[in-house]
């Protein structure tokens, strides 16, 4: 996350040399990067990797990181996943085959 912004910073400083214009042009175009990213990327990765649903994703994403920021956007899915399991394990009830 840190890494991403310092990216933007340095992209948007060495901009500003050349022209105020090339700045508004980058700073649009990571803005709509960050969004596919956010929105399309992110969910669809995790969810081949993690076996949830992507929309389970975006809401365990969007709870983390509104009760506890960047640390709790990182343990969100982690912690979704776990929840996940544990109510596959006890709740989901399985033919006895």
């Amino acid at each position: 996350m840190l890494g991403a912004a310092i990216c933007i910073l340095l992209a948007l400083l060495v901009a500003a040399i050349d022209s105020w214009g090339r700045v508004l042009g980058i700073a649009i175009f990571y803005l709509i990067y960050l969004q596919v990213e956010n929105s399309y990327l992110t969910p669809r990765i995790m969810k081949n990797r993690v076996g949830l649903p992507g929309l389970a994703i975006l809401i365990a994403l969007v709870i983390g990181s509104a009760l506890e920021g960047v640390l709790g956007a990182l343990v969100s899915v982690p912690t979704a996943v776990l929840v996940a399991v544990l109510l596959d394990e006890y709740l989901v009830c399985k033919d006895a085959a």
